[in-house]
């Protein structure tokens, strides 16, 4: 079932990224997070970390087709097309206005959901090639989030990522990219 899922997945990303129209995409510019109570944020919050985590699961099954490549070589400057620049668009559209967000920052109900999306921005971007950009994503994580125990020991949802705290995911991405 979850080969199914993750060919069906797969399979759509490609046959969309080979479509001009779809990678010449106006994306609708970024949301204007400062009109949404809480209610509102916490959906959009899920919203973009599903699409994070379906982002993931597309760049694993296709990194598993491709030749392997060195952590410190970040893709060609890319004009907006191919998948790792529309996941670069996506997390600059859609992850980091919610990542800047003060609001969502200091609510107890959506700061847990924001450092989810910014480490998994990170792990995107790290699976797409974008090594920089998800350098820069965990020492933001690491900024805000790296002392404060709550956070760095909060359980995560084995479908969101493949470990069981954020610390541990964070710790994970930083071995990653330092070799």
């Amino acid at each position: 079932m979850k080969k199914t899922i993750l060919l069906i997945v797969g399979l759509s990303v490609f046959l969309l990224s080979g479509c001009y129209v779809c990678n010449k995409a106006n994306w609708p510019e970024q949301p204007v997070l400062d009109h949404m109570n809480t209610m509102q944020k916490t959906q959009y919050l899920n919203d973009v970390k599903q699409n994070l985590i379906n982002f993931r699961t597309t760049a694993v099954d296709l990194e598993s087709h491709r030749l392997p490549h060195r952590p410190d070589e970040d893709p060609a400057d890319c004009q907006r097309t191919g998948f790792h620049c529309e996941v670069a668009r996506y997390v600059e559209v859609y992850a980091m206005p919610v990542l800047n967000d003060g609001e969502a920052l200091q609510n107890l109900e959506t700061r847990l959901e924001v450092a989810k999306i910014n480490l998994l921005s990170a792990y995107a971007l790290y699976e797409t090639g974008s090594f920089g950009q998800a350098r820069s994503l965990l020492k933001m994580y690491d900024k805000r989030y790296r002392k404060d125990v709550a956070i760095e020991t909060a359980m995560v949802d084995n479908r969101d990522m493949e470990f069981a705290t954020l610390g541990e995911a964070a710790q994970n991405l930083r071995s990653k990219l330092t070799n």
